[in-house]
């Protein structure tokens, strides 16, 4: 019987830029994005028949899970992938901007192509991924990347060097089509730097990398819910100066180059805020451990 355990990386965004609206309803976008080493684990194993398994009460264990949509597309496009029993570990927020249904789904996608020796390459998982969702290309691969068009076009860039995240996740959700369609991109004038950010990536220079985030979203997002605005202040207030709201939102992070200060943080800000997150950002060789068949 065949068995895989994935690891499923979260995703910040360290600069996120909206260009325009295209006629196609979607968004033009530019976003330098990273994986961090928040993460779900996904167990695939053989069965009678699809079935999904999560600890998270908040996942409606069906067929509409994006894990169990990467599942039904890979069946169907490759016969030799048999039913398959999904167990989803849930520790990626839900609904917080982290990517956490796209990076599941990936996941789910790079075990059953190892399992099976599908031999797939990168770009054609890109391919797939893209059929059910914007962010999965990036989860297919990154560490770090630039994504472009709605999110799907993934060209690699140089790993970020290591920084030392604190999260926050508010205990509501943001709706992602409200964001955009709440956005006025004509009106907004202070658009984050993109390529500062990857100028920084390719001098491996940690300080300028987190002076450069940016996210052309927080605006829509803080008129819909002040709540996130109020939490982003607090955190600067808190004793950070690189505070950045991930996505859509609501999730925002801290970021520092020393672990130390990081540490320090969270130990602060989790008295307020017990459900923080302490994280730091994901390297190549993690990526390439993250699928171990059993």
């Amino acid at each position: 019987m065949k068995q895989a355990k994935i690891t499923a990386y979260a995703k910040i965004n360290l600069v996120l830029d909206v260009l325009r609206k295209r006629e196609d309803g979607f968004h033009e976008v530019a976003m330098v994005m990273q994986a961090i080493d928040l993460a779900d684990t996904i167990h695939l194993k053989e069965a009678q028949r699809n079935w999904l398994h999560t600890d998270n009460r908040h996942i409606p264990p069906n067929m509409n899970n994006l894990a169990m949509k990467a599942v039904v597309l890979m069946q169907e496009r490759f016969p030799q992938v048999k039913p398959l029993e999904v167990t989803l570990e849930k520790r990626i927020p839900v609904a917080a901007g982290l990517a956490g249904g796209s990076t599941d789904c990936a996941a789910v996608m790079l075990g059953i192509d190892k399992m099976y020796n599908l031999g797939l390459s990168l770009g054609e998982l890109e391919a797939l991924g893209a059929e059910l969702g914007s962010d999965i290309p990036f989860c297919m691969g990154g560490p770090t990347a630039l994504a472009t068009g709605r999110g799907e076009h993934i060209e690699a860039l140089p790993h970020c060097p290591a920084l030392y995240l604190v999260l926050v996740k508010p205990s509501f959700g943001v709706s992602t089509p409200k964001v955009y369609g709440n956005l006025r991109v004509d009106e907004r004038k202070n658009h984050p730097d993109v390529q500062a950010c990857i100028d920084a990536l390719h001098g491996q220079d940690a300080v300028k990398v987190i002076d450069s985030m940016g996210n052309l979203l927080e605006q829509s997002t803080f008129e819909l819910q002040p709540e996130v605005k109020a939490l982003k202040d607090d955190m600067i207030s808190a004793g950070c100066s690189h505070v950045l709201m991930s996505g859509s939102g609501p999730t925002v992070f801290a970021a520092f180059t020393d672990e130390a200060q990081a540490q320090a943080y969270y130990q602060n800000i989790k008295n307020k805020y017990p459900g923080a997150i302490f994280a730091r950002t994901v390297n190549q060789n993690m990526l390439e451990e993250r699928v171990a068949l059993l």
